[in-house]
């Protein structure tokens, strides 16, 4: 799909969604007109009613017409909201067929310039990989994300299976817009999931004690016949008033826990009414790929079940109004009966709400790689070998536009396992080692990868391009760098297999020293399970082809000086680049003499 058919498949359906919008609309300002109408009329019938008793008879009716305009009203209201949620995803999308991402979180708080890749590769921060391609809204979603991406999967079977739901997804834009619109309806706080799941495992107080059980079910009953007697036998009245003093009583010496647990529940009612809407998505989408397919199963009732503990926990809630609480308390003991309630459901499904919640996150995820790969349908999924080589066809940096991308062929291992790149500044050699570094983590994602042919190995990713200096640890940029590069040497010395990126190594001592430690730190990764690839403007590293013809290669990205006019062509070529520009371009600038 080319940039203008995608950006006009997304301008079509926010328009759609418009207009449902724009109707939706509209039926909210007649039924809020309907609903004051209603209660005008119910004024008029009370005050004439007195004069006219007939009239009194549609009191009832105009109750009862009012309440179901009020649920009407709260309906259409969810539906505008997910309306305007649709709308936004189309429009955010549109705008980042054309380029344009900001609408997106760059996902900054889970930068960490310690990662062994993450901060080299512009996994997080502005323009940043998180903010191309992610579109989980849930914290916790966004959090597995974000871990994925530091973190990819380290088997065939689960890279296979990623690749098949994403797939499969991909071809499901109704099933993942919806699904990201309900996500964005989401108003979470950070400890909302850990302190439910805290809540599923914490022992019951009433629930599975026969004596509770009997006072709950026999007092009520006894309360409300004594309360219906004493319509027809006066005697009765000084009874009934004693059990209600009795479940007053009882509730009093419970009131401490009571208290405590409504508190704790009450504030977790809407995240539970969010998540019983997304797990209403999934359980009720059809799926054949395996992944899918059991994340689909993990739902199934879930949705109900989620949204039955919401509207428990709403229930619990109305002992907030202080008329209502005195009368249910006084005559069914309602506090306790609701958290009776909300502990059986907490004994019957606790065990599942964990994979619930779970398989709403993982969905999200995939859905997230599942837009990226709609929005980029040129693009191939990766063929994972157990061979430690790599090899692309047309590879390019996914976060670049294709038409604007310069695309390279590539090939490392089954024979010589380190490049030396070597090419003037600008030339390209950085945004080659991160192209590759990005294609490799979507790869190992299951996600597509900007190239017409990618075959790769499950490995681990090391780089070193932007090592930070830390004075919190007292740590210089130098002894950083060293740090990074002596933890690589450390894993490859217990045959850990590793895709190695390093971009102008030993960058803060002087230049012979540079190159001394340059080349003896190629010499040592040749024997070790590695792919390495070292950019750098030294020429004399080289030489090391020719000593280890079987382990080393030289590439170079050239730049190009004619007519006294600087240009590059970003294309990887075999051998040492014969021309620098730094000389050229210093003077260009007047920095030096012509």
């Amino acid at each position: 799909m080319s940039r203008e058919e995608l950006l006009s498949f997304y301008a079509d359906r926010r328009s759609a969604f418009a207009s449902q919008l724009q109707k939706i609309s509209t039926h909210i300002n007649i039924v809020s007109n309907a609903r004051l109408l209603i209660a005008i009329v119910f004024v008029g019938v009370l005050y004439f009613g007195f004069t006219y008793h007939a009239l009194l008879y549609l009191l009832p009716v105009l109750i009862v017409v009012f309440t179901v305009l009020i649920s009407r009203h709260g309906k259409l209201f969810q539906q505008r909201q997910h309306l305007q949620n649709l709308v936004k995803i189309n429009q955010y999308e549109q705008q980042a067929a054309g380029g344009d991402v900001s609408a997106f979180g760059t996902g900054a708080e889970f930068t960490d310039t310690h990662h062994p890749y993450a901060h080299d590769l512009d996994m997080f921060g502005t323009g940043s990989v998180f903010q191309f391609v992610n579109r989980c809204n849930t914290l916790i979603g966004k959090s597995k994300f974000a871990m994925r991406l530091m973190n990819p999967l380290l088997s065939s079977d689960a890279i296979v299976k990623n690749q098949q739901a994403i797939r499969e997804l991909s071809e499901k834009t109704e099933f993942r817009q919806h699904f990201q619109a309900a996500g964005m309806e989401m108003e979470e706080l950070p400890r909302d999931r850990e302190q439910l799941l805290a809540w599923a495992k914490e022992p019951s107080f009433l629930f599975g004690k026969v004596a509770y059980r009997i006072v709950l079910t026999a007092v009520p009953v006894i309360t409300l016949a004594l309360v219906a007697g004493t319509f027809f036998f006066s005697f009765l009245r000084p009874f009934a008033v004693l059990t209600a003093a009795f479940q007053w009583a009882f509730l009093g010496f419970h009131i401490k826990k009571v208290n405590a647990f409504h508190e704790y529940i009450s504030r977790k009612k809407n995240i539970l009414q969010k998540y019983a809407t997304l797990l209403h998505y999934l359980q009720g989408e059809r799926f054949t790929s395996p992944l899918m397919t059991g994340l689909a199963e993990k739902a199934q009732n879930a949705g109900s079940k989620v949204q039955q503990l919401a509207s428990l926990v709403h229930a619990f809630d109305a002992r907030l109004n202080s008329m209502t609480s005195l009368f249910t308390n006084s005559l069914v003991l309602y506090d306790l009966q609701c958290v009776y309630r909300l502990e059986r459901w907490k004994e019957e499904n606790a065990t599942n709400l964990d994979q619930w919640l779970e398989a709403a996150s993982e969905t999200e995820v995939l859905g997230s790689f599942a837009t990226y790969a709609f929005n980029h349908k040129q693009f191939t999924y990766a063929t994972v070998e157990p061979t430690l080589a790599i090899s692309a066809k047309a590879m390019g940096h996914p976060l670049i536009a294709p038409e604007e991308c310069v695309v390279n062929d590539f090939q490392i291992g089954n024979g010589p396992s380190v490049l030396i790149v070597t090419g003037a500044n600008m030339a390209g050699k950085s945004t080659f080692l991160r192209t590759l570094g990005v294609n490799i983590v979507l790869a190992l994602n299951g996600a597509p990868v900007f190239a017409k042919e990618f075959r790769c190995p499950i490995i681990h990713l090391r780089t070193g391009m932007r090592t930070a200096d830390s004075l919190k640890d007292h740590q210089s940029y130098f002894y950083a760098e060293l740090d990074r590069l002596k933890g690589i040497m450390d894993e490859l010395r217990q045959d850990v297999p590793l895709l190695i990126l390093l971009d102008e190594i030993l960058k803060g001592t002087n230049s012979t020293d540079k190159q001394a430690g340059s080349i003896a730190l190629v010499k040592q990764l040749t024997p070790h399970p590695c792919l390495a690839i070292i950019a750098t403007h030294d020429l004399a590293l080289g030489t090391l082809e020719e000593e280890f013809p079987e382990h080393i290669r030289n590439y170079c990205f050239e730049a190009n000086i004619e007519n006294d006019q600087l240009s590059f062509d970003y294309k990887l070529k075999p051998g040492l680049a014969q021309k620098m520009n730094a000389t050229f371009l210093m003077k260009k600038m007047g920095i030096i003499p012509a």
